[in-house]
C-alpha cells in the first residue's frame, strides 16, 4: 500500500498469495481490502493490523482476475479465468468483520410502527401495493397535488438503483421527487422492505424547522415508489457555504444540532451526520436531510448519491466506537460525535482530518486518538472561541457517557450567540 501524496510505501507488504496479484478492492468503509490472485484465492486483509483474515476463498479453479466488494460491504464479487463469477457473503464467512452497516433507528424502535399497525410489505408485492400500504400507514398521498408523470422533470442526480428527480406540484412549488426503481425494490428482501417502509412513514412525521420534511409519496411515472419534498435551491450545506463565506456559521450550528436534538426526542438516529446531508433553505436555514435510506443502501445497496450510500466517503464523521471490528449499532452518542464534527465543517468549510486523503490515514490517527487541530482562524482564542471549542472536544470524548447530548449542545451554543 502507498501513500499517493508522496510515494511512500505504508507499512509492510500483504504476504499470502503464491502467484500474480491481479486485483484489489477496498471496502466501503476503507477497514479491509480483498485481493484475487492467479493462485485462484480470493483473501480479506485488514489494513489496520496489515493481516490476512482467517483463511482465503479456494472456490475458483482458475485464476481470480477481478474482486468487488458490493455498496453495502455485505458480499465480495470475484471474477476468474475459469469462467465463472462467485458472490460470496463476508459475514457468513468472517462473522467477526463488522464492515455491514447496521440500522440507523435507536433500538427503543425495534418493534417497528408499520408493522404494529399490520401494514404487511413482503418484497414480491409491486411498486402500486408497497405504495398503497405506505398511505395505510399514514403516509400522505400526494397523487391529487401533482401530475405523477412529471413529464417536464429533470434528473439532478441518480445512482445505480434510484435517481433524484427536480419536479413541481400543481400550484407550481419546486419538488425533489426521490425515486426507488422497481427492480431495486424487487431485489430487496421482506425484513429490508419492511424497515424501509417504517422510516419513510417516520421521514412523513417529522415536523421541525430543522428536519428537511417529507412532504408525501407518489407512484412515479407509474412503476417508481416516489418521497417528494421541498426542493432546496441553495443546495447543501457544504456547497453554501462555499457560495456564502459570510453565513452565520454559529447559528448554522444551532440549526444542525436543534434537528438532530428533535430526532433523538423522537428515539431516532440519524447514523450519518454531516454537511452534505444537510441542506439549506431559501432564507439560510439548515435542514438535516437523508437519514432515511440508510437501512436500504445497508442492506441491499441501494442508493441515490454517492453521499447518501451510508457510510461510503463518511469515515471522517464516525465514531471511534464504530470503527472497531464489533461495532455495535448506531447511537446518539455516535450522532454526537458526528455532530461535533459537523461543527468542525461548518466552521471550516472542509472537511475533518483535511491532510487525509485517504479513509485509511483517518482511521489510523482515530486509532491513535489524534483529534483535529483547533482552527484558530476560525475560532478565535477568546471566550466564545474556547467555549466552542470545549463543545466539539466533549463530543469526541472517547467515553460515551461524556459525550453531550444534543440538546445540550444547542444550549451552549445559543448561549454563546450573545457573546461579542
Amino acid at each position: 500500500m502507498w501513500d499517493t501524496r508522496d510515494g511512500r510505501l505504508i507499512g509492510n507488504p500483504y504476504e499470502g498469495h503464491t502467484n500474480d496479484v491481479n486485483s484489489v478492492a477496498f471496502s466501503p468503509r476503507g477497514t479491509y481490502v480483498a485481493s484475487g490472485g492467479g493462485d485462484t484465492t480470493v483473501r480479506i486483509w485488514d489494513i489496520r493490523t496489515g493481516c490476512q483474515v482467517d483463511q482465503p476463498f479456494k472456490e475458483h479453479t482458475g485464476g481470480v482476475l477481478s474482486v468487488a466488494f458490493s455498496p453495502c460491504g455485505q458480499y465480495v464479487a470475484s471474477g476468474s479465468g475459469d469462467t465463472k463469477v462467485i458472490i460470496r457473503s463476508i459475514l457468513a464467512n468472517y462473522p467477526q468483520l463488522s464492515d455491514v452497516l447496521d440500522s440507523h433507528i435507536a433500538p427503543v424502535d425495534e418493534g417497528g410502527l408499520v408493522q404494529n399497525r399490520a401494514v404487511q410489505i413482503i418484497s414480491h408485492m409491486s411498486t402500486q401495493q408497497i405504495f398503497e400500504c405506505l398511505i395505510a400507514a399514514g403516509c400522505i398521498d400526494l397523487s391529487a397535488q401533482m401530475d405523477t408523470d412529471q413529464n417536464t422533470a429533470m434528473i439532478a442526480s441518480g445512482g445505480g438503483f434510484g435517481d433524484i428527480w427536480v419536479g413541481q406540484l400543481h400550484d407550481g412549488t419546486k419538488v425533489a421527487i426521490k425515486a426507488w426503481r422497481t427492480d431495486a425494490l424487487e431485489t430487496c428482501r421482506d425484513k429490508t422492505i419492511k424497515r424501509a417502509a417504517r422510516e419513510i412513514y417516520y421521514w412523513s412525521q417529522m415536523d421541525h424547522r430543522n428536519i428537511h420534511h417529507l412532504m408525501g409519496v407518489i407512484v412515479f411515472k407509474d412503476q417508481y415508489l416516489g418521497m417528494v419534498s421541498e426542493w432546496m435551491e441553495n443546495g447543501n450545506l457544504h456547497k453554501y457555504l462555499v457560495k456564502n463565506p459570510d453565513a452565520d456559521r454559529y447559528q448554522l450550528c444551532i440549526d444542525v444540532a436543534s434537528g438532530l436534538e428533535y430526532m433523538h426526542a423522537r428515539n431516532t438516529v440519524h447514523g450519518d451526520l454531516k454537511a452534505l446531508n444537510v441542506l439549506v433553505s431559501s432564507d439560510g436555514t439548515a435542514r438535516i436531510c437523508d437519514f432515511d435510506f440508510s437501512v436500504m443502501s445497508k442492506a441491499s445497496g441501494l442508493m441515490f448519491t454517492a453521499t447518501s450510500n451510508s457510510r461510503a466517503g463518511s469515515t471522517r464523521w464516525v465514531a471511534p466506537e464504530m470503527l472497531g471490528e464489533d461495532a455495535p449499532i448506531r447511537t446518539k452518542q455516535s450522532d454526537v460525535y458526528a455532530l461535533g464534527m459537523t461543527m468542525l465543517e461548518i466552521f471550516t468549510g472542509t472537511v475533518p482530518y483535511p491532510e487525509c486523503q485517504m479513509d485509511f490515514s483517518v482511521i489510523k490517527k482515530v486509532d491513535r486518538g489524534t483529534l483535529p487541530a483547533r482552527p484558530t482562524e476560525h475560532l478565535e482564542t477568546d471566550q466564545r472561541g474556547d467555549v466552542v471549542w470545549e463543545l466539539m472536544l466533549s463530543c469526541w470524548s472517547r467515553t460515551l457517557d461524556e459525550r453531550p447530548s444534543a440538546g445540550h449542545v444547542v444550549e451552549v451554543l445559543t448561549s454563546q450567540m450573545i457573546v461579542l
